[in-house]
């Protein structure tokens, strides 16, 4: 068994996989179609949006781009968001977050159709998640999962460990986990001898956004470790780098398998919403594929 679980390369492989869905797709007049909103004037969220963007280009998927600054006004937005519901060309919508603060995420992702809600944050398809029904799965812990099963298929009656309790990576990652037959327990900021409990894991997940947070106390020998922290730092010498919530070099001899940060969890997640863009097109255009 590898080690080094690589995100990247098992993210391409993914990719080359919906390449061939797409083309089949394209046969029958059906072209995959996602839009992508971005109201901030934060550079991280522009990097990203840019590279969603270049992947769906990549692999035949229509990106449509909307860049606002901060100032737009919330009754345009949510405008905009209704047209795209109603457009039978658009199959995924996404609401880059975060958002300008004059703005209601939460309000404006619920305006999104679940049909549509490409990252599952809806409060609909939050619920069928939590309920262990048919639902659109968020992006980042459908990344997580893929990236675990690549090292243990069967993870049934394992115990998994979940760092953090966001909206978007803790509390469906551990919904996922419960519906894949793990045992779970959820840690947070308030949580008490955090380091002993994940030590009993099989499975840690770290979304906490604390650099080097987890160390090799933290470790059962042989556990799978998947980082889902993205953390700037700056270093000794002046010079800013992208580290992960765990220790990495700390904990290598300890771990049975790990994800490195970055070409760990990132490149996975940007596959799933290309995966979920494509479930999304078909969904909506079952009955021109025959599949109703």
């Amino acid at each position: 068994m590898e080690k080094l679980i690589d995100g990247k390369a098992i993210s391409e492989k993914l990719c080359e996989s919906l390449k061939k869905k797409i083309t089949t797709l394209k046969k029958s007049a059906i072209t995959p179609c996602i839009a992508l909103i971005k109201a901030n004037d934060d550079p991280a969220s522009e990097i990203y949006v840019s590279k969603k963007e270049a992947l769906a280009k990549s692999i035949g998927i229509e990106s449509r781009v909307y860049k606002f600054q901060p100032g737009i006004k919330q009754d345009f937005l949510e405008e905009l968001i209704n047209n795209l519901n109603n457009d039978p060309a658009v199959h995924a919508i996404l609401l880059q977050l975060p958002i300008a603060k004059n703005l209601d995420s939460k309000k404006l992702i619920n305006l999104i159709s679940p049909e549509k809600d490409v990252d599952g944050l809806t409060s609909i398809n939050q619920g069928r998640l939590f309920a262990g029904e048919d639902c659109v799965v968020p992006c980042t812990p459908q990344g997580v999962l893929h990236l675990i099963h690549s090292v243990r298929q069967n993870i049934s009656g394992m115990y998994a460990v979940v760092l953090g309790r966001s909206v978007i990576v803790g509390r469906p990652m551990i919904s996922l986990l419960l519906n894949n037959n793990c045992s779970v327990t959820a840690l947070h900021s308030k949580s008490e001898n955090v380091a002993e409990i994940c030590s009993n894991a099989d499975i840690l997940v770290s979304a906490v956004g604390r650099p080097k947070f987890v160390t090799k106390d933290f470790i059962k020998p042989g556990a799978i470790v998947i980082d889902v922290g993205i953390n700037r730092i700056q270093t000794p010498d002046g010079k800013k780098k992208i580290v992960g919530d765990v220790d990495f070099d700390n904990v290598w001899d300890s771990v049975g398998a790990i994800t490195p940060v970055p070409k760990g969890v990132g490149p996975m997640t940007v596959a799933y919403l290309m995966s979920n863009t494509v479930d999304l097109a078909i969904n909506q255009n079952k009955k021109k594929l025959n599949l109703i």
